[in-house]
């Protein structure tokens, strides 16, 4: 499963980074904001992308490449739709209800 030449390099990245994530997931769990969490998911998305590329690396197997590619779209997609709605519903605010406009 695993290429015999990989160099020891590789390995203490991907640990350094699960590390980091780890680190990062911080901010997504107690973040001071619905910003500073988004923010933390796109970190912990991104670490985690790295850590699969690099396993494609030491495996020497492409198709964890094109799962990373995909995750990393996903990835983009989900926190722009996530801060696209929440601007959204700032710009909104308060709707008044039916009976404050009486």
């Amino acid at each position: 499963m695993f290429a015999f030449e990989a160099h020891p390099f590789l390995y203490t990245m991907i640990i350094i980074i699960l590390l980091i994530t780890v680190g990062s997931s911080f901010l997504v769990v107690a973040g001071h904001d619905k910003w500073e969490r988004l923010i933390g998911f796109s970190l912990v998305s991104a670490k985690i992308n790295m850590a699969i590329v690099l396993f494609s690396l030491i495996t020497e197997r492409s198709f964890y490449l094109d799962i990373a590619l995909v995750l990393i779209i996903l990835s983009y997609i989900g926190v722009k739709v996530i801060a696209d709605f929440m601007i959204e519903k700032k710009r909104k605010g308060k709707r008044p209800h039916a009976r404050d406009t009486e």
